[in-house]
């Protein structure tokens, strides 16, 4: 049964299996080629299916793509492992939170690449998932700065920290994808590491950097 009482169509396994295999795939090429430089013919043969086949799963190109920013896509995380650890410094507290966010958004790599492409192109289905999964950290880590890193609330507003954060997630994921965040051989968790350090670092105030919460 769903949720208003409707009762629920079970797909057989294969059919299952099928669309997942269809949807990982097509997140794939987008995130390469753009949703508009991969053809449904492209996908049915890195698939081994038919177009006709295709077309009996998702009716559209457009259907497609909601399907995959929805059914593949990524969810926020709202406060990690560190949260419960009570000898950290507040520092501690926010790099090891930035870590484990900038580690999670390289994790799912090709949905972030589809998002902002296809967000930067306008497509409008991209801009409300993108609007919706903003909104979703935003509200995630105010909370986080306001129960963690009171002083950062007081001193210049939990929202106007989170947009800072934000931006700087974006930015260095951006520099990931293009290639210029790491140094040769670098492991690229290990230089997001280094970037959630520094941002701890100058977000904390004078004198605080070893101090407990």
């Amino acid at each position: 049964m769903t949720d208003n009482g409707e009762m629920a169509i079970a797909l057989p396994e294969e059919e299952v299996t099928t669309r997942t295999r269809i949807l990982r795939t097509a997140l794939s090429l987008m995130s390469q080629h753009g949703v508009g430089g991969m053809s449904m013919r492209e996908l049915g043969a890195a698939v081994g299916l038919n177009v006709g086949t295709l077309y009996h799963y998702f009716p559209s190109k457009r259907d497609l793509l909601e399907a995959v920013l929805t059914e593949r896509g990524y969810e926020p995380i709202a406060g990690g492992s560190a949260d419960s650890v009570d000898d950290l410094s507040r520092e501690d507290m926010l790099a090891n939170l930035l870590t484990e966010i900038l580690g999670s958004v390289i994790e799912v790599e090709d949905f972030v690449r589809l998002m902002v492409g296809e967000t930067i192109r306008g497509e409008q289905t991209a801009r409300a998932i993108g609007s919706d999964l903003f909104s979703s950290f935003q509200g995630s880590v105010e909370e986080w700065l306001v129960e963690h890193r009171p002083d950062l609330n007081e001193r210049s507003g939990a929202p106007e920290v989170a947009r800072l954060l934000r931006a700087m997630i974006v930015g260095i994921f951006v520099e990931h994808a293009a290639g210029v965040m790491c140094q040769e051989g670098e492991d690229p968790l290990a230089a997001v590491t280094t970037r959630a350090r520094e941002a701890a670092q100058i977000l904390s105030a004078p004198g605080t950097h070893s101090s407990p919460r």
